[in-house]
């Protein structure tokens, strides 16, 4: 199968075997992971936060 045809055959099952879902459901997936994202960048800022000034005021103390 030389590579032409590959691509060919990739498009064609794209657009004819596969089941796409809605845009409204895409869109609420996105905004989905968009605030689990913002949350977990928040608990790792705030945890290293909490680490950071830990270690701060450990070393202060030599």
């Amino acid at each position: 199968m030389n590579f032409i045809q590959y691509i060919k055959d990739s498009f064609e099952e794209l657009n004819n075997h596969m089941t796409w879902i809605s845009k409204e459901e895409a869109q609420k997936t996105t905004v989905t992971v968009a605030v689990f994202t913002i949350l977990f960048a928040l608990a790792v800022a705030g945890i290293d936060y909490v680490f950071q000034t830990g270690l701060d005021n450990y070393f202060k103390l030599f």
